[in-house]
């Protein structure tokens, strides 16, 4: 079968409007915790793409039912499985959402390796140790883990780190456990938020989410919910990213400045032009960037989601940027890509040393992840000829077709089939 491909034809201003849809990071984990109740929960506002295409087939292996009507997708039944098929665990990463959600609902849970983008080796023993700090037995097998307990207890449990995975994972484990639960590190993105935000709406008893110490108190069952997660911050900053580099004014209506300040500070200079009006950011560039010297981190920092997306403006800027990777190891894999592109860039250890004074011009690029390959389609946005950039498939994991979305706002983007020869592959 043949494989899909954007080509792009740079230098076209971006204007008109976008509505950002609700955040890929929030929905899969609160169609996770919609098991933990067999009354029927609602998650309005879903984007569609292909994890959340991938999440409702884990839903519906382990047994509950799934309906989507438009953007809202309704999960009711309880679970009868509790063994993620393997197919399913290897193709996405965000399988990992159920191990929390699982061994709260049925007290057991056989998860295979998850999958998803290389972008590092993402270990889940930050997961695994806080589920057993809550009572779990572990059993690692050769390709496989089991969490098993008959209930789980409440306690402290300090995270090294604040992973947006295991906070999720470990609230949701905790929500119908004995006793309280306090997360000491937790995770404070607004993903995180909007998963209590459903949990609440179910009866569980949690506070303290957006902060570093999250306290959970076990409820005995929770009922069903509607709610409307928080709108993509990532999908947002990437459309900002496409107008830095090819100047215009774009209206992204649902965008929340209040959650995208270190997406947001970046982009403003002295031409650059941001407002909030009538329920929109209005963005507005004149295509001329400065440096930048950014880092990635976990939230309230510059998220590592938008790293790539970013430094395709980067390539633009009228002298030397920097770019620090200090969430996962393995996250420049478009580095090569945008230099066949005319990119000046340098790799020192996590940091990426970009010059961008030569200019951009189209090439054969291709993506190899999600976020680094919506990075090239940025840079090819802004760059002089026409660019094919390959792995689609990996892109429309988190962005509804793109082609659509920057061809709405006058870019020239088209998507068609792979030929037989003459595009690099991934």
């Amino acid at each position: 079968m043949k494989r899909e491909i954007f080509v792009i034809e740079g230098g076209n201003s971006l204007f008109g409007r976008t509505e950002i849809h609700g955040a890929k990071n929030a929905v899969l984990p609160m169609l996770a915790a919609s098991i933990l109740s067999p009354a029927p929960v609602t998650v309005r506002d879903c984007p569609h793409i292909s994890d959340v295409d991938d999440m409702l087939s884990v839903l519906d292996a382990v047994g509950v039912r799934t309906e989507r009507s438009g953007r809202d997708i309704t999960v009711s039944g309880a679970p009868s499985v509790t063994e993620i098929p393997s197919g399913l665990a290897c193709a996405m990463r965000s399988s990992v959402y159920m191990l929390g959600a699982l061994l709260s609902a049925c007290g057991e849970v056989r998860l295979y390796a998850p999958g998803g983008c290389r972008i590092g080796a993402r270990p889940l023993d930050i997961h695994f140790d806080g589920l057993a700090r809550l009572g779990a037995k572990v059993e690692f097998g050769e390709d496989h883990v089991l969490c098993a307990a008959r209930r789980l207890v409440g306690t402290d449990i300090v995270l090294r780190y604040p992973s947006v995975g295991a906070t999720e994972n470990l609230i949701m484990a905790a929500v119908k456990a004995r006793g309280t639960t306090r997360l000491i590190g937790a995770a404070r993105e607004p993903e995180v938020v909007s998963l209590v935000r459903l949990l609440v709406r179910m009866g569980a008893d949690i506070s303290g989410e957006g902060t570093p110490v999250v306290t959970i108190r076990g409820v005995e069952s929770l009922d069903g919910a509607k709610v409307q997660p928080v709108k993509d911050r990532i999908v947002a900053g990437t459309v900002m990213a496409a107008v830095a580099v090819c100047g215009g004014r774009v209206e992204l209506y649902g965008a929340d400045s209040s959650v995208m300040g270190a997406i947001i500070s970046p982009f403003l200079g002295a031409h650059t032009f941001l407002v909030e009006h009538g329920g929109a950011m209005v963005f507005e560039s004149d295509g001329m960037l400065a440096p930048t010297d950014v880092g990635t981190g976990p939230y309230p920092l510059f998220p590592t989601d938008m790293q790539a997306p970013f430094m395709a403006c980067q390539c633009y800027a009228s002298g030397m940027s920097t770019m620090r990777e200090t969430v996962f190891e393995d996250r420049f894999a478009h580095v090569p890509e945008l230099i066949s592109m005319g990119a000046g860039i340098a790799l020192v250890g996590n940091t990426a040393f970009v010059d961008g004074s030569a200019g951009m011009h189209g090439a054969e690029v291709a993506a190899r992840d999600l976020r680094g390959g919506a990075g090239l389609v940025v840079a090819a946005l802004g760059a002089k000829g026409r660019s094919t950039v390959s792995g689609v498939r990996y892109i429309d994991r988190g962005y509804e077709d793109l082609s659509v979305l920057f061809g709405s706002l006058g870019a020239s983007v088209v998507r068609t089939e792979e030929p037989e020869h003459g595009v690099r592959t991934e």
